[in-house]
C-alpha cells in the first residue's frame, strides 16, 4: 500500500505539471501569470483568458478523462478474459464505433456532438452483444470463442466502414477521426465524459470481483461470485468508456492495451490495485501525448492517435522480449 501510495502521488504531481504545461503550450504560448489571471478571473477579455477557456482547459480535461477510459476499459476487459493482451480494439468493441461513426459521417458534413455520442455509444453496445452472444454456451463464456469473434467482428467492422467512407466520398473525414485527436475538445464534450465517468465508479466497485474471476471460473465460483454476471457487468463498463472515449477523441490505440501491463507490472494482479492506478496513469498518459502532439509541429497537430501507438508499440515489443510471453 506504500508503494501503491507512493506511485499514485508522484502520478498525480505529474498530472498536474501536464495541467498547466497543457493550458501554457501550444500554437500561442501562455505565461504562467496570464494563466493564473485567466483561471482565477471572472471576466474573460484577454485573448489569453478566451484562449485558456474555450480551448485549452477543456481539452486538458478530454484529454485526462479519455485516457483514463480507455486505460480502465482495458484493465477491466483483460480482468474478465484472464488475457493481458485483450482491449476494446481486439475486441472489437471500437471498431463497432468507427462502423457506426462512418454510418453517421456518410449523412453530414460537419457531424454534431450529440448525434457522435449516441452513434458511437450504438456502434460499441451492437458489437459488445454481438460479441457476448457468438461467444456464450450453456455453461457460461468461453474465452476463447470471446477472443476469436471480437477478433473476426472487428476486422469486418473495419472493412465496412472503410467501404462507406469509400462510396460515400467521406473518407477523408473518417481518417481524421480515426486517427483520434482532441482539437475540437469543448466544455460540451467534458460533460458528456463527466457523465460516462460513473462507469469508472462502476469499474472500482466491480475490482474486487475481478480480482477473484482473474483466478479462474472454478475458483471464483466457490468463492461465491457469479462470473457470467461479473463479465456481462465489466463489458458494460467497457461499452460505456469506449464508446464515450472514442465520441470524443476518435480511435485512439494502445493506451487501453499497454497502460494495465504496465500497472501489473508495478503492483501486481489485484485489481482493486490495477484499476485505479490505470485510470491516473492513463490519463497522465494522455495528457501528455496530447502536449507533444500540438507542440511537435506547431501550429500544426500530430494525431494523437498516432503518438501512443509509436509510443506503445516499441514499449509492448519490449514487455514481450523481456517477459517471454504475453
Amino acid at each position: 500500500m506504500r508503494r501503491l501510495g507512493l506511485i499514485l502521488t508522484a502520478e498525480v504531481v505529474l498530472i498536474l505539471t501536464g495541467l498547466i504545461l497543457s493550458v501554457s503550450l501550444g500554437a500561442k504560448n501562455i505565461g504562467f501569470g496570464d494563466i493564473a489571471r485567466g483561471v482565477f478571473s471572472r471576466v474573460k477579455t484577454s485573448t489569453a483568458q478566451l484562449i485558456i477557456w474555450d480551448s485549452r482547459l477543456p481539452r486538458a480535461i478530454c484529454a485526462l478523462l479519455v485516457g483514463g477510459f480507455l486505460a480502465a476499459g482495458g484493465a477491466v476487459l483483460q480482468g474478465i478474459t484472464r488475457n493481458p493482451i485483450a482491449s476494446p480494439s481486439i475486441m472489437g468493441v471500437n471498431q463497432g464505433a468507427v462502423l457506426a461513426m462512418a454510418i453517421y459521417m456518410s449523412s453530414r458534413e460537419v457531424p454534431g456532438l450529440p448525434g457522435r455520442v449516441f452513434f458511437a455509444f450504438a456502434g460499441a453496445s451492437v458489437s459488445a452483444a454481438l460479441v457476448f452472444l457468438l461467444s456464450a454456451k450453456r455453461s457460461g463464456l468461453d474465452i476463447t470463442r470471446l477472443l476469436l469473434a471480437g477478433t473476426a467482428l472487428g476486422m469486418l467492422f473495419s472493412s465496412l466502414a472503410a467501404m462507406i467512407a469509400l462510396l460515400t466520398n467521406n473518407s477523408k473525414n473518417l481518417a481524421f477521426w480515426m486517427a483520434g485527436g482532441l482539437g475540437g475538445a469543448t466544455w460540451g464534450m467534458v460533460r458528456v465524459l463527466v457523465i460516462a465517468a460513473s462507469a469508472l465508479v462502476f469499474a472500482l466497485f466491480l475490482s474486487p470481483r475481478i480480482t477473484i474471476l482473474s483466478l479462474g471460473d472454478d475458483a471464483a465460483v466457490g468463492l461465491g461470485e457469479k462470473p457470467n454476471r461479473v463479465r456481462f457487468g465489466g463489458l458494460l463498463c467497457v461499452v460505456i468508456l469506449s464508446g464515450a472515449a472514442a465520441a470524443v477523441g476518435g480511435n485512439i490505440g494502445f493506451v487501453c492495451l499497454i497502460v494495465p501491463h504496465i500497472v501489473r507490472l508495478g503492483v501486481g494482479g489485484d485489481y482493486r490495485r490495477v484499476i485505479p492506478l490505470s485510470i491516473v496513469t492513463g490519463a497522465a498518459l494522455m495528457l501528455y501525448s496530447d502536449i507533444l502532439a500540438r507542440t511537435l509541429n506547431s501550429p500544426f497537430e500530430v494525431p494523437v492517435g498516432s503518438l501512443t501507438s509509436l509510443l506503445g508499440v516499441p514499449l509492448l515489443i519490449r514487455m514481450v522480449q523481456k517477459e517471454k510471453r504475453i
